[in-house]
């Protein structure tokens, strides 16, 4: 597939098979010298699966360059996270906001960076969950401190001489919606009648923890189930522990979620602050569940940060 592009920073040359960052020095805002730094966004959205590129370092004098592939991008706040290769920290995962680079995760020091080696990079997301391979290794791994909606994608580069950015890829993977709810009639028609079919129809999986064959503790499994997930859909009507643990698990890592209750139902303290789509458990109320549902879930996949 081929991509549109625009330089947001820096300057760069997009050409049918490679893309060339042109690196440089300029005048910093206190008037010292620094590197020149680029960004570069292309037209495709992303919401989870992999974006990989091969980065080589173009040069022989300068001791400072980089490479991230952008995988989030706010145009309203202008944050941005990514994920790469550069002669500092060799290889991390980070997000810049308010002025400053965040790190989630890094590895590595200046006297393992190869200039003449080509680096071949995969950032994988799924749900909160940020992967970098490289080379064919899985260098890193690390929990983001949110579940970004979709974005347009793009590359990052800093460094006084230029770097080649080829084979650039994206591929798109389905996102997931994590259920919690009692497993018990007549939530599971709610299930299967409703939660499923809207779901379907937003192009996300669904999926509950009984339908899960992981291996191992159930609690860890289902941890690792709402970080990989891309929104948390609850059903809050039963006074459910489970349910309870697995929501404000949901709450306190971000993830996006949405709270069904039957009506009538009364909620606990704890959670009656929050927005809840009460439902009718009849063939009209069916309706009208579904038509919010879908505008909760096309909200929840949309809402900027």
């Amino acid at each position: 597939m081929e991509y549109s592009w625009i330089p947001l920073l820096g300057k760069f040359e997009v050409l049918t098979d490679k893309i060339i960052f042109k690196g440089g020095i300029v005048k910093g805002v206190d008037g010292n010298d620094q590197f020149t730094v680029g960004n570069l966004l292309c037209d495709q959205r992303f919401g989870g699966g992999s974006i990989s590129a091969d980065i080589k370092f173009l040069g022989t004098k300068s001791n400072k360059m980089g490479c991230d592939l952008i995988f989030f991008y706010d145009p309203n706040s202008k944050v941005f996270a990514n994920a790469g290769v550069n002669s500092e920290d060799l290889f991390s995962i980070r997000y810049f906001a308010n002025n400053k680079w965040n790190y989630l995760a890094s590895t590595g020091n200046l006297n393992s960076f190869d200039r003449n080696s080509t680096y071949k990079l995969k950032v994988t997301v799924k749900g909160s969950k940020v992967q970098l391979n490289i080379n064919g290794v899985d260098a890193l791994a690390a929990d983001l401190p949110i579940s970004f909606p979709f974005s347009q994608v793009g590359v990052w580069c800093i460094g006084e001489e230029d770097i080649e950015i080829t084979n650039y890829k994206i591929e798109q993977s389905k996102n997931v919606a994590f259920v919690v709810m009692q497993f018990s009639d007549p939530f599971n028609d709610v299930y299967f009648d409703v939660i499923k079919s809207v779901c379907e129809k937003a192009n996300l999986d669904v999926l509950r923890i009984d339908e899960s064959h992981a291996q191992g503790l159930i609690i860890s499994d289902i941890e690792q189930k709402i970080k990989e997930s891309k929104l948390v859909i609850a059903d809050i009507t039963p006074a459910n522990a489970n349910v309870y643990y697995e929501v404000g698990y949901a709450h306190a890592i971000k993830k996006p979620t949405i709270l069904l209750a039957q009506k009538e139902t009364k909620l606990p303290f704890d959670v009656s602050g929050h927005r809840t789509l009460f439902y009718d458990n009849s063939i009209g109320g069916k309706g009208r569940l579904e038509k919010g549902l879908e505008a909760h879930i096309k909200a929840a996949l949309e809402t900027r940060i």
